[in-house]
């Protein structure tokens, strides 16, 4: 559970100078904490999430480092606010260069899970909030879709990272595309899940998801053959983290209950994952994925993927190419090979033949 030690709400307009409060908001306020908490939860159940780092040599990321190494409590709070000050001009700057319009913008200093974070996150005017002097005053509600904008700051990560031993993406945000950059430029961010990444980790995604509820090798199989193939239809096009989902969740055991069913987007999000809410399916990597390709100094192979199979599975057997575990052999049935295949081995061997005979 999140913990809350600083929040302040400042306004951002497009036209105009940035509203700017002059003082932190008051946690023992129900409504401002609930506003705070609720923000942190819908952050983390947005799906549309990419990770990252800082770039090199920005304002933020250095204010960051030193607000972090006060630890007096009260000097911490105005060097927070001197932060957040800073950063609405920067955001102020970015903002004119976009058609959007700008919001409330909402920075919070917490704990999770031992972890301090900095997070700030832009929401739009709704039926549930009324804000007075840049202060919540009655019952808060915040409507998912009016988070436009979020960047989220693992600091403890960051700072770990500044001595080489963190190489972990420590930042998320919300918010990628022609209006909506201009957030994550004005903290500077940079995406670090390239959409060769996110191919090579989508079948562990699936494999590790499906694992945990003791799902058979052949629905595995099932699994990771459907995604390869969604892959594949769509070379070097968006692809999307929901159809993943709904490849992952058609292969669940029946006994699973509707919460199991919903939880494959929070698990895609852990740290060793990161996957974002759509990639480009590349080429390489997807070809990569689709066949198993070997090569020593006798031969070498590259066989499809979904062509090969176990000798003794009943599900494998109709695949052309079946591997023996108890002998190590690969078995290529007759109609794999076909005249020009038979042309060419019976010339080798033929040509093998008239060498020994001339010996």
């Amino acid at each position: 559970m999140a913990v809350i030690q600083r929040f302040v709400i400042h306004e951002l307009f497009k036209d105009k100078k940035p509203d700017i409060a002059t003082d932190l908001l008051d946690l023992k306020n129900s409504i401002i904490l609930d506003l705070a908490t609720q923000l942190i939860k819908i952050k983390e159940n947005r799906t549309a999430v990419l990770w990252g780092q800082f770039k090199e040599n920005r304002y933020f990321p250095k204010g960051l480092i030193d607000l972090n190494k006060e630890l007096d409590e009260s000097k911490r709070s105005n060097l927070f606010l001197s932060l957040t000050n800073a950063t609405m001009q920067s955001l102020h700057k970015e903002v004119n260069h976009t058609n959007s319009k700008g919001g409330y913008i909402c920075f919070i200093e917490y704990v999770s899970y031992k972890d301090t974070r900095f997070m700030a996150a832009m929401i739009k005017n709704t039926a549930g909030i009324k804000l007075t002097n840049l202060k919540p005053t009655k019952e808060i509600h915040v409507d998912l879709s009016k988070l436009h904008q979020a960047v989220d700051v693992n600091t403890s990560g960051y700072l770990k990272s500044l001595s080489g031993n963190y190489e972990k993406n420590y930042l998320s945000f919300i918010g990628k595309g022609k209006d909506t950059d201009y957030f994550a430029n004005a903290f500077g961010c940079i995406d670090r899940i390239t959409p060769a990444v996110a191919v090579n980790k989508a079948p562990s995604v699936i494999r590790d998801f499906l694992g945990q509820f003791k799902v058979d090798d052949a629905t595995q199989k099932s699994a990771r053959a459907q995604l390869v193939k969604y892959l594949s239809d769509n070379i070097n096009r968006e692809v999307h983290l929901s159809k993943i989902e709904e490849i992952a969740i058609s292969h669940l055991p029946d006994t699973c209950s509707e919460e199991d069913k919903g939880s494959f987007l929070a698990f895609s999000k852990k740290e060793q994952y990161e996957m974002p809410a759509t990639f480009q399916a590349r080429k390489v990597n997807v070809e990569r994925l689709a066949n198993i390709y070997y090569s020593t100094e006798v031969f070498n192979f590259n066989f499809n993927h979904d062509k090969i199979g176990l000798v003794g599975s009943a599900s494998d057997s109709n695949k052309p190419i079946l591997f023996d575990q108890e002998t190590n052999d690969i078995i290529i049935k007759g109609e794999m090979i076909t005249q020009e295949v038979k042309d060419k081995i019976y010339q080798a061997t033929f040509l093998d033949i008239q060498k020994t005979d001339k010996k």
